[in-house]
């Protein structure tokens, strides 16, 4: 393999998560995975491609085919020469173009395994994170079930949710190294941030940050700035001019060969108002909790419930929030509230999450803040470096 600069895992890593899916695949009696390409949500949706092959990044289009027992194939995006796929990784060799009919080459590649009478999985059929519907397109659907009537399709989401569930010794690497890209966005926001700068200015100081330190794009920055009154999150920035007084609020993600780790930070252009300075203690008091709690084992209902008591008797209420890390939004997802089966989802030694409970309370904004951990028998351990703190600029 070529080396062209960017970070890629051992052929050992590979391994290690191949026969974790194989293992997968043979319990619930699938033959074959296919990994459509989709690069939707700041392109967290390629993850289950990459995840199998090791390919994409930039909003490239990658499909997978991954047997049971024969050689993976990755469909790609014509417009990246095949020797720069090779040289991105040394885990599959049977890298194919089909045009831009990427369906068609995945299909023929089926053909080629002799697969009229298997069952077929389909990764991000339904209940995809942040995406219940999937990811499936229905004309590709329809196309296969034509070319394989015999078969069985069937949704192998959670199979591959479960695969990427704990994190290998060099996935959580992976994740320090998007962690520390989203800390160099986040002290470019410290720096950059003053009255009279645009917040187009400072995103882009962000972004930049981030860049030219090796992250991938897209990387998201979700963004809100403003009174404390008006603050809701905007998504992106304006060219509104800062005033003193503004609240920053932040959710960073580097991109560290497609890996996420998440860093969440608020900023005052001025002084901390004093009802914000209350919420801050309670917002640490409630990270600090859960990441004494979580530990192997406790599943995640427990751990918002415990978490959001830390508000009891007081103006204030939590929202629990906790989600996976890794090739985007990782399964499960606890965001305020859950369905039965994300409260019973137990934590495991090497998950990854990031952990950012939110405090609200009459006449103010939320105040959150969190970073990324690894699911330790001691608990939580933090994959930043930066101090909490909410910065006054």
């Amino acid at each position: 393999m070529q080396d062209i600069g960017r970070p890629h895992f051992s052929t050992a890593e590979r391994d290690r998560r191949w026969a974790r899916v194989r293992e997968l695949m043979a319990r619930d009696g699938i033959d074959v995975i296919v990994a459509v390409p989709h690069t939707g949500h700041h392109d967290h949706f390629s993850a289950y491609s990459r995840y199998l092959t090791g390919l994409g990044g930039y909003s490239l289009e990658v499909g997978a085919v991954f047997p049971l027992a024969a050689d993976v194939t990755a469909i790609v995006v014509p417009d990246v020469a095949i020797e720069r796929w090779r040289a991105q990784q040394d885990w599959v060799a049977d890298i194919r173009t089909h045009g831009r009919a990427f369906g068609d080459g995945m299909i023929a590649r089926l053909k080629e395994l002799k697969l009229d009478r298997a069952r077929i999985g389909l990764a991000g059929l339904t209940g995809v994170p942040r995406f219940a519907d999937g990811i499936v397109a229905q004309a590709f659907y329809e196309n296969l079930r034509r070319a394989f009537p015999n078969a069985e399709l069937c949704d192998c989401t959670h199979l591959l949710d479960l695969a990427r569930y704990t994190k290998g010794a060099e996935e959580i690497e992976f994740l320090r190294g998007s962690v520390a890209y989203a800390e160099a966005a986040v002290d470019a926001l410290r720096t950059t941030a003053r009255v009279g700068v645009t917040e187009n200015e400072v995103y882009a100081a962000m972004l930049a940050a981030m860049i030219a330190r090796g992250s991938e794009v897209p990387a998201m920055i979700m963004w809100a700035a403003g009174r404390s009154d008006t603050l809701v999150s905007a998504g992106l920035p304006t060219a509104r001019r800062f005033e003193r007084g503004d609240i920053i609020r932040v959710e960073v993600e580097g991109r560290y060969a497609g890996y996420c780790g998440q860093v969440t930070q608020m900023a005052v252009l001025g002084p901390v108002p004093a009802a914000y300075r209350d919420m801050w203690k309670m917002q640490q008091e409630a990270v600090a909790l859960c990441s004494e709690l979580a530990r192997p084992g406790i599943n995640l209902g427990e751990l918002a419930t415990r978490t959001e008591a830390v508000a009891k008797g007081t103006p204030c209420r939590i929202r629990f929030l906790m989600h996976g890390r890794g090739l985007g939004d990782d399964a499960p997802i606890y965001v305020f509230s859950a369905d039965d089966e994300i409260k019973r989802w137990p934590l495991e030694e090497n998950a990854s999450f990031i952990i950012k409970p939110m405090v609200l309370r009459d006449g103010y904004a939320d105040v959150v803040s969190g970073d990324s951990v690894v699911i330790t028998p001691a608990g939580a351990r933090r994959l930043g470096k930066i101090e909490p703190a909410i910065l006054e600029l």
